[in-house]
């Protein structure tokens, strides 16, 4: 089993070094960068140095966009959008809204312009993270794509028109966004993660050509849920990219592990690996310690986090 971790990273190339270093202990396979829109403005050495750092140790590196547009994954603090204001989203009462529309030109101009950046920098896939539906934004870009996919005014539309329109938009978006990858960087393996309850859009999303790799993520570490449940989600999301020849990923969570909740971590592990995809991933790299989604017992939380990652590997 392939087996990666998610890394906020370090604009100095010596702390990079270190931590590159013990995820090729590891046995790594992937490290996915999370870099935000401020390590392409002011701290560029996460995004410059991580690439080459990474593969002089084996470890092939690959982007995610956190918090990009105020939108995919934690870290929401868009410079972008305070320079372009036409890139929120708008409510139905004409208010802006604090984040970023992926349907609106503007702002997938910008992902494909972070694109190029990591691509020449020699990332080797990019990570479409958690999008999900936009489900209270009217600006005039969803409006007049509502229009032309269906006819009418998305503000009046009915529910279940609506909740289609959305769950296309997100379907398109990630064949956009993969479109571009293969276009222009056909060396970038194209990834996403749809969260469970946007399982809905799994089977639609599988069959977009350009999209090598699909994966959810099932964090209950901090929930009741039976563990044993994982299972269908798993082996329907296995079907589905089996059917259509895609690596099939899924995330173990290893971020904002309440106290007392550490165990959970081995016990959904061990479903990953009794139930293998092609991939594992973890979110994140020593239980997110020095973020705001720091694990309660970053240490605890990390160390069974590896026993998982070692126990991938030797299957």
């Amino acid at each position: 089993m392939r087996t990666g971790i998610s890394y906020m990273g370090h604009h100095n190339p010596k702390h990079l070094e270190t931590d590159i270093r013990a995820m090729r202990d590891l046995k790594l396979d992937d490290v996915l960068v999370a870099a935000q829109e401020n390590d392409f403005a002011y701290f560029n050495g996460k995004i410059q140095f991580t690439p080459k750092i990474a593969k002089d140790h084996g470890i092939r590196p690959v982007a995610i966009f956190w918090g990009a547009l105020n939108l995919f994954g934690g870290g929401q603090s868009s410079m972008f959008l305070l320079d372009h204001p036409e890139g929120f989203q708008v409510n139905l009462d004409g208010s802006h809204l604090s984040h970023g529309c992926y349907v609106n030109p503007v702002c997938v101009a910008r992902i494909e312009q972070m694109i190029d950046t990591i691509a020449g920098f020699g990332f080797q896939g990019y990570f479409v993270d958690e999008p999900t539906q936009l489900k209270d934004c009217y600006c005039a870009s969803c409006r007049a794509k509502y229009r032309e996919w269906h006819g009418g005014d998305l503000a009046t539309a009915p529910e279940d028109k609506k909740t289609a329109f959305r769950q296309k938009c997100v379907i398109e978006y990630v064949r956009t966004i993969s479109d571009y990858c293969k276009a222009n960087h056909p060396q970038l393996e194209t990834m996403t993660c749809l969260m469970p309850h946007d399982r809905e859009m799994w089977a639609e999303t599988a069959k977009i050509s350009s999209l090598d790799n699909l994966g959810t993520d099932i964090y209950w570490v901090n929930s009741e849920d039976n563990i044993e449940d994982m299972v269908p989600i798993m082996n329907e999301l296995e079907s589905i990219c089996k059917k259509n020849k895609k690596i099939h990923h899924e995330w173990l969570q290893c971020w904002a592990a309440r106290k007392g909740r550490e165990q959970r971590i081995l016990e959904q592990g061990r479903m990953f690996v009794k139930h293998p995809a092609d991939v594992l991933y973890v979110w994140g790299w020593r239980g997110q310690i020095g973020t705001n989604e720091s694990c309660d017992d970053p240490d605890t939380c990390w160390q069974y986090a590896c026993d998982i990652l070692k126990m991938a590997k030797n299957g």
